[in-house]
């Protein structure tokens, strides 16, 4: 019985953030004080257009991810060290709830643009286990998708390699 539980356990912390269940993005009350948008489909072509010349890293991630909680220091601290370089970083939630984004963004003091995504968005982005993180180049075009946490190290390789 202690195995087993020990199994479980390891499977939940290994796949604990995965899942197929989509969830259901809420907008922004009518006169909401709230500084984080919903989004949807065709989004992410909007943000290689804005910051084009630029390394994008988009980052999907929900509050209730333990991998995503782990990152989000490191990517507060890259946005901060390379944000006036050719380097950007934008969150985009898969929370059920916009308040929760919001908790999300004080709790880790985020200070890189967060957005708050719908169903379409997720499954535009074939999104089904967070963080799922897409770097793309400069020119636009994709680098790489990560698929798990990343480190300040890989940050800060990210942020550099493309000068």
């Amino acid at each position: 019985m202690k195995k087993l539980m020990i199994v479980l356990a390891s499977l939940f912390l290994l796949f604990g953030c995965m899942g197929s269940e989509k969830k259901e993005a809420a907008p922004a009350a009518a006169g909401s004080e709230s500084a984080i948008q919903v989004k949807t489909k065709g989004f992410v072509e909007e943000l290689k257009k804005e910051h084009a010349g630029k390394v994008l890293l988009v980052n999907f991630f929900a509050s209730w991810c333990p991998p995503c909680r782990g990152e989000t220091p490191d990517f507060v601290a890259a946005y901060e060290k390379y944000k006036d370089s050719n380097f950007v970083i934008v969150g985009i939630s898969v929370d059920k709830a916009l308040k929760d984004v919001e908790g999300y963004q004080k709790e880790f003091n985020v200070t890189y643009p967060l957005y708050h995504s719908d169903n379409d968005l997720a499954m535009e982005m074939n999104i089904s286990t967070i963080p799922t993180t897409f770097i793309y180049k400069p020119d636009g075009k994709l680098f790489d998708m990560v698929v798990g946490p990343l480190t300040a190290k890989e940050l800060d390789i990210i942020a550099t390699s493309f000068k």
